[in-house]
């Protein structure tokens, strides 16, 4: 057994596991303990959606995200704004790589001889990414979300959850004209359809757990991942992807 193709299955199936396995804990989080963060980014982003009549919500760091010992991503916070009828609410974060656990899995790559795959995903991970996305919850328990956050596309979404990506660096401004003009679709297309308005924290948070619950059930009915998925996220290493993917079912048992 190849060790990067059984590491790789390994920390797939674990971060799977932690995401998608009960609630997120949800923390109060302070612009002053992400200071390695890019908050002028975060000021922008909360005067630009003032500007369009957004209010202000929270600002929240899952718990679970930051402690994972798989993730590569830096601590970082989501900015949530809501429109003036309460029905798209705004999010924002920064994904910044943690430099160590980074530079770690580009030496197993190489030692592993992936000597094209690992500088790629080194290089293309290194850049901070600046994620904006909206969401619209609908009165019978759908969701449509527009987002830049072009990787979490690889994924799949539960058939309740409607998903766009676009490409990351896409502005704010594309992003949001693009969710209303999907969102105006969509009653257009069902007009006994309602969105449901939010006003409070409270109130986010609770459609935060009923939008978790939908994914975690989807998560659970496809095993945890996909081999669709698994070649989305190796696109230029197809037979890895494949051995990934049978890897995984193995340490599941399936085979």
């Amino acid at each position: 057994m190849n060790d990067s193709v059984q590491r790789a299955a390994q920390r797939i199936l674990a971060t799977m596991k932690a995401m998608h396995h009960g609630d997120f804990t949800y923390l109060p989080a302070r612009e002053v303990d992400f200071r390695h963060l890019d908050l002028g980014a975060y000021r922008q982003f909360l005067g630009q959606h003032e500007a369009k009549d957004f209010r202000y919500l929270s600002d929240i760091e899952i718990a679970e995200i930051s402690a994972s010992p798989t993730t590569l991503v830096a601590r970082t916070f989501i900015r949530s704004m809501v429109s003036a009828h309460g029905t798209v609410v705004a999010d924002y974060y920064q994904v910044k790589p943690r430099m160590g656990r980074l530079l770690r899995m580009l030496l197993r790559g190489l030692a592993n001889g992936r000597w094209r795959d690992a500088p790629r995903f080194f290089f293309k991970t290194l850049k901070t990414k600046h994620c904006v996305g909206y969401t619209t919850e609908f009165g019978d328990g759908h969701f449509i979300v527009t987002s830049n956050a072009e990787s979490a596309g690889m994924m799949g979404s539960p058939p309740t959850i409607d998903s766009a990506f676009h490409p990351y660096g896409t502005p704010a401004s594309a992003v949001m004209e693009d969710h209303f003009a999907r969102l105006k679709s969509r009653l257009a297309q069902s007009p006994g359809l309602r969105p449901q308005c939010l006003h409070t924290e409270d109130e986010l948070q609770q459609r935060r757990v009923r939008m978790k619950r939908q994914k975690d059930a989807y998560r659970e009915a496809v095993n945890w991942v996909s081999k669709e998925e698994l070649e989305r996220m190796s696109p230029h290493s197809p037979l890895l992807a494949a051995a990934v993917y049978e890897e995984v079912r193995r340490q599941l048992g399936a085979v």
